[in-house]
This record gives C-alpha cells, structure tokens and sequence, in this order.
C-alpha cells in the first residue's frame, strides 16, 4: 500500500518527472542514495515490510495516545538506528494546506532540522486517490546525509504525532529515514502507525519479533507470511 501527501492512502504514487532545482537549491538527489531507491525501492516502500500500530487503543486527543505514539515510534526507530550511523533523509514538502487537517506550524520542521546544504528538487507525482481519481501535485523534494545523533528525531516524531491530533507544533510533511547499509526505510505517516520496509525480510525480522503485539492486526498474516519462516 502507498501513501500520498501527508500519510493520505493511495493504490498508485509514481514520479513523474523531476521538473527542476528548486530555488537556491543544491544539485539533484545524491546519486548513491538516488541510485539505491531507483533500484530497491522506486516508489520508497516495498512488498517487503512490517506495519506497526502507534495509537490504538487509545481516542484520539487523548494524551494516552500521544504518549503512546512517541513511546512506541521512538522504539522502533532507536531500534533500526544507532547514534553512529549516517542516514538519509528525504523530506516530502507539498507546501499547500492540508484541505483535511491544515498544517498550522508548516514551518515548525524547519526550526528542529536545518535543510541548509540539502540536495532540492521540485518533482511532480500522480497519484490514484481510493476513487480511482488521478491526482497530480508537485512538491520540493530534499534530501540530506546526516549523523542520526545530529537529527532531533523525537521532536520531529512527537509532531508527526501531534498533526492530526490537532495538537502542534505539528508536522505535517513526509519524512524518511532511509540506511543505505542496513537496507532499511522508516517512514512514520501519522499518530496512527509507521512502516519499517526492507528489500530484505531478514534485515528487519528482528523488529517483527521483538514489536509482535504492536503489529497492525488486519495485516498481521501478510507479515507471518513473509517472516515466519524466514
């Protein structure tokens, strides 16, 4: 399954094309990291991956919840990622108003990670919304190498959490985190779960043993059937 701007649900995303440089940016995506996802990962997911549940079952706005979703994403994420290692970030940035939820503190992402040096594309997508409808956007695309303990990671993941609980400061564009060593992508859409893909099955085995009871339970036999015998 994919998803659009803003962890939205869609059947379909491909790139359509890179339409240009953005503004005072730097040269296109960096070509290792460029190459990896054009290889392992066109539409930066895969077949290959475990969904965790982040908020249930707790109501939404509850403070339970949201203590729950940062608990739980932080552990996920501290358990695919050292301080010591260097990842990418690519950050989805469509600009425009949520026409759901609104995005108040658009620039609240921007005050916890700095995109100074950061390579800048404007790239243009289709997406096929639950209708069968042809969406087409364009957003600024960046993407960076950094040390993971130079990346303020639990504020960035507690306003993910906070976008659609109407709480801020919030953050409502795409972020992930991608290790071209461990061959590994972490993408948390919302306060609802995250997605933890691999080309690889073992490479993330260990993360669909250890958070068993957090697994989304309606695909909880997609995942044993690609790790229980792996």
């Amino acid at each position: 399954m994919n998803f659009s701007a803003n962890g939205r649900e869609c059947f379909k995303h491909k790139i359509i094309a890179y339409v240009g440089k953005a503004k005072d940016g730097n040269d296109y995506m960096d070509k290792l990291l460029k190459d990896f996802l054009n290889k392992n990962y066109p539409d930066i997911n895969h077949d290959i991956h475990v969904r965790f549940e982040l908020g249930d079952p707790f109501p939404n706005g509850s403070d339970e919840r949201i203590r729950q979703v940062i608990y739980r994403a932080t552990s996920i994420f501290e358990n695919i990622f050292s301080e010591e290692d260097y990842i990418y970030l690519v950050i989805k940035d469509w600009e425009n108003e949520d026409p759901m939820f609104g995005n108040t503190t658009p620039q609240y992402l921007y005050t916890v990670f700095n995109t100074a040096g950061a390579d800048t594309d404007v790239v243009e997508v289709e997406d096929e919304d639950v209708d069968g409808e042809k969406i087409y956007q364009t957003h600024k695309e960046y993407s960076i190498k950094i040390k993971v303990e130079n990346i303020d990671y639990k504020n960035i993941l507690t306003g993910i959490g906070n976008y659609e609980q109407g709480r801020e400061p919030s953050i409502g564009q795409s972020i992930y985190f991608i290790s071209v060593e461990k061959n590994v992508i972490f993408y948390m859409y919302d306060d609802r779960g995250c997605l933890v893909s691999s080309n690889s099955p073992a490479n993330i085995k260990f993360l669909y043993n250890k958070f068993n009871d957090w697994l989304v339970e309606y695909y909880r036999k997609y995942f044993d059937s690609i790790f229980e015998k792996k």
